[in-house]
């Protein structure tokens, strides 16, 4: 571990020297070439190699020599330690000794819902300039310390939060620290640097969107799912806002939300949480907490029914886009409801086995791929949504209906013992394997303390899972997935007039009648609304 006194100066001091050291001799180098090679293997699940297990040891046994020893399984026990300072910095600290790294990530509960109509993209634009310099880590040192001493460093806004995170070696933490506090508090907007970083945002915003037909009318698509919500509006902004934002508005946008009692610093890996809260409280404990604004609600708050949107772009393959304004667990009155369209998602869209798959691409060959998506944890209100690409010969209208018609299944079908049972088992397995990396349990931890949920709600997931009934899933399907609630797109190619296929036709949906409506948000894998900077 460094010395506690001038952490950073000692830092940058040896940087500025020409020779290394002799503190920083070659043995030193070769251990943090390990740890890195370490990391790269635990990143793919390699834990084994990264804890020095040898891979016989990982083999499965040989029934016939009952003289091998079978090991052991390695077990990962995670202990996660909680505490808000006094200036209302909200500190998790999760331990995961399997190998010697950590990563500190800091969340500010402030996105593009929070920006006005004429200023979108604010939250993204600083996120860029938060790597651009303090008075004391001057332009682009911050990049330059974390590469040399082993780490990488990056970032990412959202609808509702903006995150950074940096990853070293575990003995490195107290580095990652003070180099957040420091940025938290000093940095220096300058417009020397401003001008050129939105050059680079608007050609960012070019490449991902603009020149991306898929993503622009994904975009517009979510402007239709959420008539009255501000999660419609695009992350990164519109190019007349790009063009139009100015140094000042990011001035007061940095000094409104960047604050303490706005922020959640969370830290995972091969830490002691008595030493690294030691060092949390010494460079945050001192910062002053500031009032910030009461954040938007993100909410659907009128109901409109159902909606539709036919768009010709210059593809090679049409696309269909279904999304129902639905609740999270946030929003929902009941957090049942949530948990049972998670459950419902999986059954569409759970893997092989899934009634997507196995009815609609494998049996009637009526779709060439399909997705379903729900966001359980979102902040405010939730989109269930479904996208799929039809089977050559088939148009989007056929592929709809063979979509609604397993939907309104849910709600008929009895869904067997074992059919639930393997769509349980699914989505906690899927959920457990996120967080196998240290990187994938911050995040997950991040989502939830952003969206005002606690991150322990993950313990009681199955239990909450578990008690769920047939009938009230049927029931929640009733509820939500109706017509009333439906946004659609066809994404049509320009030659698009498909003759659908003669043999296997798809019959009809009744038309229902209209529900009551619930609310909206979530992402697509089409377009996802992060926007990460890669300094």
């Amino acid at each position: 571990m460094l010395d506690d006194t001038g952490l950073l100066e000692n830092m940058i001091t040896r940087m500025q020297q020409p020779l290394l050291p002799f503190s920083f001799h070659l043995k030193q180098f070769q251990q943090l070439w390990t740890i890195r090679q370490l990391f790269r293997l635990s990143q793919y699940s390699l834990i084994g190699l990264s804890l020095g297990v040898p891979l016989s040891a990982m083999a499965k046994p040989n029934p016939a020599n009952s003289s091998v020893i079978t090991p052991a399984p390695i077990q990962v026990k995670t202990k996660t330690y909680e505490e808000t300072l006094p200036n209302g910095l909200k500190v998790i600290i999760r331990e995961d000794h399997r190998a010697p790294v950590a990563m500190t990530q800091i969340w500010y509960k402030v996105g593009s819902t929070d920006e006005t109509g004429d200023e979108l993209g604010l939250s993204h634009a600083l996120e860029h300039m938060m790597f651009k310099g303090t008075s004391k880590v001057p332009g682009e040192e911050l990049s330059r310390i974390s590469g040399k001493f082993g780490g990488s460093t990056n970032a990412f806004t959202s609808s509702n939060y903006t995150g950074y995170y940096q990853l070293y070696p575990a003995q490195y933490v107290p580095l990652a620290l003070e180099l957040e506090a420091d940025r938290m508090q000093n940095l220096q907007l300058r417009q020397q640097d401003f001008e050129p970083e939105m050059r680079v945002i608007m050609e960012e915003r070019r490449q991902r969107t603009d020149d991306n037909p898929k993503a622009l009318a994904y975009e517009k698509f979510r402007w239709m799912a959420y008539p009255t919500s501000p999660l419609r509006q695009p992350t990164i902004g519109h190019m007349k806002n790009l063009e139009g934002l100015k140094l000042d508005s990011l001035k007061r946008w940095y000094q409104k939300w960047y604050t303490p009692n706005n922020a959640t610093l969370i830290i995972v890996g091969d830490v002691d949480p008595k030493k690294t809260m030691y060092d949390v409280r010494r460079y945050f404990g001192d910062m002053p907490r500031r009032p910030t604004p009461v954040r938007s609600d993100v909410s659907e708050f009128q109901h409109i029914g159902e909606r539709q949107m036919d768009v010709t772009v210059p593809v090679q393959i049409p696309a269909l886009y279904l999304a129902w304004n639905v609740d999270s667990l946030q929003t929902a009155d009941n957090p049942d409801k949530a948990y049972a369209l998670a459950l419902l998602q999986s059954v569409l869209d759970g893997g092989l086995s899934a009634r997507f798959e196995s009815r609609l691409i494998r049996e009637q060959r009526i779709l060439a791929s399909v997705s379903c998506n729900y966001d359980l944890f979102s902040r405010g209100s939730s989109l269930f949504t479904i996208t799929a690409i039809p089977e050559q010969g088939v148009t989007l209208e056929q592929a709809r209906t063979a979509i609604l018609a397993e939907v309104e299944k849910l709600k008929t079908d009895p869904i067997t013992p074992a059919e639930l049972e393997r769509v349980k088992t699914s989505y906690l397995a899927e959920l457990v394997y996120s967080q196998d990396s240290i990187a994938g349990q911050a995040q997950l931890i991040g989502i939830l303390e952003s969206a005002d949920l606690s991150y322990k709600i993950i313990d009681t997931l199955p239990q909450k899972l578990n008690q769920l009934s047939v009938p009230y899933m049927q029931q929640i399907a009733q509820q939500y997935l109706v017509r009333d609630n439906l946004s659609t797109m066809y994404l049509r190619t320009p030659d698009s007039k498909t003759v659908a296929k003669a043999q296997n036709p798809v019959q009809p949906i009744p038309q229902q009648a209209p529900s009551a409506t619930a609310s909206a948000t979530t992402t697509d894998p089409v377009s996802s609304t992060n926007a990460g900077s890669n300094p």
